[in-house]
């Protein structure tokens, strides 16, 4: 089940003189620490979180065709005994949309289909919807900047349930267009295990993958991986 974070996330304006791509928001854990009390018996420290508990998966669902963009899929699944929930952006489990780079460097933008109206994560600089209708030339390149603004939003999961999203593939203001080359994403976020309270620890998770385009203008997805940490209070 998904619901709204109490904490809006910042402002990122990508444009050809900055870059950045959108982290998730982190939960608000509840806690006082403005009067501590000596007295309080302290909580028994939980086991440090492990991949064996989640798993995090990409694919490509289609190709570049002149009708339509590529497209791919992220989708985590609980596999742990017990509920998880993860706390991100409105687009549950991936949740930053630009590749890697410089602002001058190739790069790639994940357009996430159907996210609510009210809560769509990505607005334009300019044009009210600046993407391609078709490719012009094979080309699925948006030149307008971005502006990645988002309410956060946390999904409990109970054991064995998946949160998916799909994302279409546009190049983002390159020059060629979409030129051969690997593209690396990375996203973080938060996981509890069970709900977001002051007695349960949160720990920071970093989700990875990297998307190939070849000479032949085909899409794959070429690695992957997340690593956790405990979070810092």
């Amino acid at each position: 089940m998904q619901s709204p974070c109490d904490r809006r996330t910042a402002l990122r304006i990508v444009g050809p003189a900055l870059a950045g791509a959108f982290a998730g928001c982190v939960a608000d854990r509840g806690s006082d620490k403005s009067n501590p009390s000596p007295s309080q018996p302290s909580t028994p420290t939980q086991a440090q979180l492990t991949t064996a508990e989640f798993t995090f998966d990409i694919g490509v669902d289609a190709q570049f065709t002149d009708t339509h963009p590529a497209r791919i899929h992220t989708a985590l699944t609980n596999t742990a005994a017990t509920p998880l929930t993860l706390v991100t952006g409105v687009t549950p489990p991936f949740t930053s949309y630009l590749s890697d780079g410089k602002p001058d460097t190739n790069r790639l933008i994940l357009i996430p289909n159907g996210p609510d109206a009210a809560h769509d994560p990505i607005e334009w600089m300019g044009e009210t919807d600046p993407l391609p209708m078709t490719a012009e030339d094979g080309c699925w390149n948006i030149t307008q900047g971005v502006i990645f603004e988002q309410l956060g939003s946390s999904t409990t999961l109970d054991p064995g349930e998946t949160t998916r999203q799909q994302f279409a593939v546009y190049g983002y203001q390159n020059d060629p267009c979409l030129p051969p080359g690997t593209y690396r994403f990375v996203d973080n976020a938060t996981i509890h295990r069970g709900r977001p309270s002051s007695e349960s620890p949160a720990f920071e998770v970093t989700l990875e993958f990297t998307l190939t385009r070849t000479n032949d203008q085909s899409l794959s997805v070429t690695g992957s991986g997340t690593t956790v940490s405990k979070h810092e209070q």
